[in-house]
């Protein structure tokens, strides 16, 4: 006899453990979820629902964490954590969808959740392709813009496509063009000034290239401009607070692709001393509500991705703990991740592509579906590491 422990980090490792074990077939799946163990916080849950919760979720051989102030039967609200494997959050959820103060409404948070861990793969719409993630989808990046942080602005038509070509050429999945620069403390340009960068790049673009497009704006007449000359995603960095309903049921109407972003702040001010209580959850709060609202206006959900936006108004302390938690986001979609050449990347292991590349496969470690980086050949080979690894 020999004893080991074995990894189990999603539901097709537990089906291939379980088949292994040679089981009844009828009781692939069934086991399966029970190996998957994923705990879930639920913040400012209401005291008495919070011990409902931890009695039924006891009832079903999992538990629950809950404030001190629970057992002693206070008034108020409090967070608590769910301990329970996938089978168990099955049943957790039937029981929780009959009881009162809020637990109907959280029963179905888990529902939502509970889709998420047992069908982790993801798929991003835009207009009528999409994209898969068997394997992690690089997305290279064109700056238009002489001002941009990375100090790869292009302002030639040519240089722009040769770009495109060799990102393509390399392996990218996706490429995303901006003409306007993010950087911290840098100003809007008119809309006028944004076209007329983006616009013939992006005809020379769409003649040469046949990977998806995706422009990076957040006005309604950038977008308008992009997506008529055939443009397939707006990646914005206000998650449509800036271009509202105009914006949203424009890209809802054209089929376009979404990302929202998080950023706090804007780009002039938004690395004056950010600071959160919480970020994973006040970035995912923020991203939730963006997306509902982009629900709301006819986008459809694969059409959305999220990305919680390092860089924009953290602290490096906050954009590690982003990193780390990237799947806790994949509940709202496929997540975009954004930390190619990022300040807090140069400041933990220097201004070079290897760190580049490291930080970019730590994200797709952690969670992230699509990388949008400058150095698109290197990622792309190291990136089949992870990816050959996931598939096993």
């Amino acid at each position: 006899m020999l004893v080991r422990k074995i990894l189990i980090n999603n539901l097709n490792d537990g089906l291939k453990l379980i088949k292994n074990a040679g089981c009844n077939e009828s009781a692939f799946l069934l086991l399966a979820k029970k190996g998957v163990f994923k705990p879930i916080i639920i913040e400012k849950i209401d005291n008495r629902a919070a011990n409902i919760l931890k009695q039924e979720a006891i009832a079903c051989g999992a538990d629950a964490v809950v404030n001190e102030n629970v057992s002693r039967f206070k008034k108020g609200f409090s967070d608590a954590i769910i301990l329970a494997c996938s089978r168990q959050i099955e049943i957790l959820i039937k029981k929780l969808a009959f009881q009162p103060f809020g637990l109907k409404e959280l029963s179905l948070h888990l529902e939502e959740i509970l889709k998420d861990i047992t069908k982790p793969e993801k798929i991003f719409r835009y207009k009528k392709s999409k994209l898969t993630f068997s394997q992690t989808a690089v997305m290279g990046i064109i700056n238009l813009d002489p001002d941009s942080f990375s100090a790869d602005g292009i302002t030639n038509a040519d240089t722009a496509l040769k770009q495109a070509a060799f990102f393509e050429e390399s392996g990218a999945a996706l490429i995303d063009i901006g003409a306007e620069s993010s950087r911290p403390g840098v100003k809007p340009i008119d809309v006028k000034t944004e076209i007329k960068r983006l616009l013939p790049v992006l005809k020379h673009i769409k003649k040469k290239i046949k990977i998806p497009v995706s422009i990076d704006t957040y006005k309604y007449e950038t977008a308008k401009a992009a997506l008529d000359e055939g443009a397939d995603i707006i990646n914005d960095i206000f998650a449509l607070r800036k271009g509202k309903d105009k914006l949203a049921k424009l890209i809802s109407d054209m089929k376009a692709g979404l990302i929202l972003m998080h950023m706090k702040g804007i780009p002039s001010n938004m690395q004056k001393n950010p600071f959160y209580k919480n970020c994973v959850s006040e970035v995912y709060e923020f991203l939730k509500e963006r997306r509902e609202y982009a629900l709301g206006l006819g986008i459809g959900k694969d059409f959305i991705s999220v990305d919680p936006g390092a860089g924009f108004g953290k602290t490096d302390k906050n954009n590690i703990e982003l990193v780390k938690n990237m799947e806790v986001f994949s509940s709202l979609g496929c997540v975009t991740a954004g930390v190619s050449r990022k300040r807090f990347v140069r400041e933990l292991s220097g201004k070079n592509t290897t760190s580049f590349v490291a930080a970019n496969l730590m994200a797709a470690y952690c969670g992230a579906s699509i990388v949008r980086v400058h150095d698109v050949a290197e990622t792309v080979k190291a990136l089949k590491i992870i990816d050959a690894v996931r598939r096993i």
